[in-house]
């Protein structure tokens, strides 16, 4: 059984200026409280405590305006101590020049800390490239310049980061081009399209030899909305997109009824390649491919809303951020791997005497796994699941993974202007959970734990 998750945000109009409009603050501050006690098992713990600042000035010249945003999570790890991490903050210049129209202009944004603000892909879970470089030194720094019309936006981002080198045995400024943007070809109809080029630095292995190999990695990610209606809000499933920066912004939007038929549709696909060390041969680079795919779907007919999400992901592309296994090196060609699966169908009912929206989410996932991974037990053929970068456990000997069923029972409640409740009670049948344990040899193996888990959510905001 899982333990409950709990989170306080907290809407703050901190001041306004005579310029701004009501509807408009210059500052607004968002608070959260959120515990986690992650697995009970596991004897661990963690708190967590957001809190975000938005602001902007009147304007400096003729349509020239600075913004600001500040995120970040105040964490407590397992040792001891509190952890400060930024979530996101920004700086921004906009400049609308006279004639355009509301939402047109040019943008030059400064994110000095962390970059995960800007990614690749469309959908949080297929998005990628959120740090360009793991195995740097401090922050990822990131500069972009955006220019919006009416019906089209384009963008170049360029992230930096020292990262280390270890044939020089020095640090080294790399560099991410990202760039990109959407062209809407009729109201209803928006395509987008994302590009990226970045050398990861030096192989580690490699420099040990005093061999010189860089990770050189190139990708896309390509988009269609199609939308027809008013305008369709997320679903209450807290858990999928936690770990999505706009997370908590996203929450805080009030879901609009206005009545009739609105539905849309969205189609996204990334394809990339990144040159690893090859296992089968001594020294020498090979490219891996990955890609991942996603199709979402929602409706809203007068207070009812159905949404339908379902994806794919290669395991090369979910090792993309943390690239390669073990780091740096590709699968070995007598590797089966196999793609995550993952399909979400969910639907609520808003009724309006009661502000309240209840509703039934049902996902089923096959996880993606790798057999015969390197894992440094000669003879032994195990298969490792994968629930993220990194995040893996083994089965026993011989075992396949299981699907991953998941159902939830969710609720939005909006109190007025004033105060909202997001919750979510799940079960969820997973029979990949293992843990290692001796055997009457004194060797340590995998062994099924409890595949069922019950638990739930819930998100309390207030506004002032």
């Amino acid at each position: 059984m899982t333990s409950p998750l709990l989170t306080l945000p907290l809407l703050l109009c901190l001041g306004q200026s005579p310029e701004a409009t009501p509807t408009e603050p210059p500052f607004q501050a968002r608070l959260s409280f959120q515990g986690l006690d992650e697995d009970i098992d596991a004897d661990g713990s963690a708190t967590y405590f957001h809190a975000a600042l938005e602001g902007h000035t009147p304007e400096l010249a003729s349509g020239l305006r600075a913004e600001a945003t500040l995120s970040f999570f105040l964490s407590t790890p397992a040792t001891q101590g509190i952890a400060l991490q930024d979530f996101g903050s920004n700086l921004r210049l906009r400049y609308r020049p006279p004639g355009w129209e509301s939402g047109e202009g040019l943008a030059v944004a400064v994110h000095p800390i962390t970059t995960s603000r800007l990614y690749m892909g469309f959908t949080y879970p297929v998005t990628w490239e959120r740090q360009a470089f793991p195995r740097r030194s401090g922050n990822e720094s990131a500069l972009e310049l955006r220019l919006s019309r009416r019906r089209w936006d384009a963008f170049v981002a360029i992230k930096s980061a020292n990262v280390l080198d270890d044939l020089s045995l020095d640090f080294s400024r790399r560099y991410a081009l990202l760039a990109g943007g959407f062209l809407d070809v009729t109201p209803e109809l928006r395509l987008a399209l994302k590009g990226t080029v970045l050398d990861r630095g030096q192989v580690p292995a490699a420099a040990n030899f005093g061999i010189e190999m860089h990770v050189p990695m190139r990708g896309a990610s390509l988009g269609a909305v199609w939308h027809r209606g008013a305008p369709i809000g997320n679903n209450v499933d807290l858990k999928l997109y936690q770990g999505d920066p706009t997370f908590f912004e996203r929450f805080f939007e009030p879901e609009t009824y206005p009545g009739g038929f609105a539905a849309s549709v969205s189609l996204e696909g990334s394809l990339l390649s990144q040159g690893l060390l090859d296992p089968d041969a001594f020294l020498e680079r090979t490219t891996q491919t990955g890609g991942a795919g996603a199709l979402e779907a929602r409706v809203k007919q007068g207070f009812w809303r159905a949404h339908a999400l379902a994806y794919v992901r290669t395991l090369s592309f979910m090792q993309v951020d943390a690239p390669g296994l073990p780091p740096y090196q590709a699968f070995m060609n007598d590797s089966e791997t196999r793609a995550e699966v993952s399909g979400t169908l969910s639907s609520d009912y808003h009724l309006q005497d009661w502000g309240l929206t209840p509703g039934l989410l049902v996902r089923l996932t096959r996880p993606a796994s790798l057999r015969n991974p390197p894992v440094g037990l000669p003879g032994r053929n195990y298969t490792a699941v994968f629930q993220a970068p990194n995040m893996l456990t083994l089965l026993p000997e011989g075992e396949d993974p299981g699907l991953v069923v998941t159902v939830k029972a969710t609720a939005r409640w909006d109190l007025g202007a004033v105060a909202g409740v997001l919750a979510e009670v799940s079960y969820t049948h997973d029979p990949n959970r293992t843990l290692f344990e001796d055997d009457v040899t004194g060797v340590g193996a995998p062994v099924f734990q409890p595949s069922n888990a019950v638990g739930f959510n819930v998100l309390l905001q207030a506004r002032f």
